[in-house]
């Protein structure tokens, strides 16, 4: 497998790869983070800081959102004046769940516009199927495209969905806004990578901010999947 970084991190589960030129490592899962409430720091986000790798995940503590991009690393968290704070991570920072894959070429397959996040999640399925993907295993995506509606959310101590009587996150909208969304497509994973309602586990992120994706309508949609 082209995995070209050692992770040097203990307590890693590896899925199989959907194809042979990429694994996928995962610390922590949905359910045990966000539903049972183990949200201890699993992984230190410098780990990811390396080149070709994608990855989504929630701060220790839930305090935040991660999604790294091509090595990037972004933090968003709660701003103590209200709204979404976008950061590099701090030495040492931990996340309590993190996605994460190593891909190092990409193909970009047109999608056609899309008019929610299921009509999304469809038009990946049926990308994958058109060129043989494997959407048994857990397989990471990029989503480009034009958002005429978007919105997500940081979380700011509490999963709203398993623990709605927590600390509310902090929920971003926007209407005309160019967006990538990043993160796995895993119809098989409930729990484990996705919530039980979704097939996928995407962030999105805008120009000032990012967060986990609640819901998009997308045209001019460019999909990036990992070259076969």
């Amino acid at each position: 497998m082209r995995f070209a970084f050692c992770l040097l991190l203990l307590g890693s589960c590896a899925a199989p790869a959907a194809d042979g030129r990429f694994a996928v490592r995962s610390w922590g899962t949905m359910a045990e983070v966000l539903r049972d409430g183990r949200s201890e720091g699993r992984v230190d986000l410098s780990a990811a800081a390396r080149p070709g790798v994608l990855a989504v995940g929630a701060l220790e503590g839930l305090m935040g959102e991660v999604t790294v991009v091509e090595g990037e690393v972004m933090v968003a968290e709660p701003a103590p004046q209200g709204g979404i704070a976008l950061r590099p991570p701090a030495p040492g920072e931990r996340a309590a769940l993190l996605l994460l894959a190593h891909v190092t070429i990409w193909e970009r397959v047109p999608l056609p516009d899309c008019a929610n996040y299921t009509a999304l999640e469809d038009a990946i399925a049926a990308a994958l199927a058109a060129r043989g993907h494997d959407a048994s295993a857990p397989l990471p995506v990029r989503v480009r495209g034009r958002a005429s509606s978007l919105q997500f959310h940081v979380l700011a101590g509490a999963c709203p969905t398993a623990h709605p009587e927590g600390p509310p996150p902090r929920r971003y909208g926007a209407t005309d806004a160019k967006v990538e969304l990043v993160g796995f497509y895993a119809p098989d994973s409930a729990g484990v990578f996705t919530h039980h309602d979704r097939r996928s586990h995407l962030h999105a992120v805008v120009a000032d901010a990012m967060g986990h994706l609640d819901e998009v309508a997308l045209s001019e949609v460019l999909l990036l999947l990992p070259a076969r």
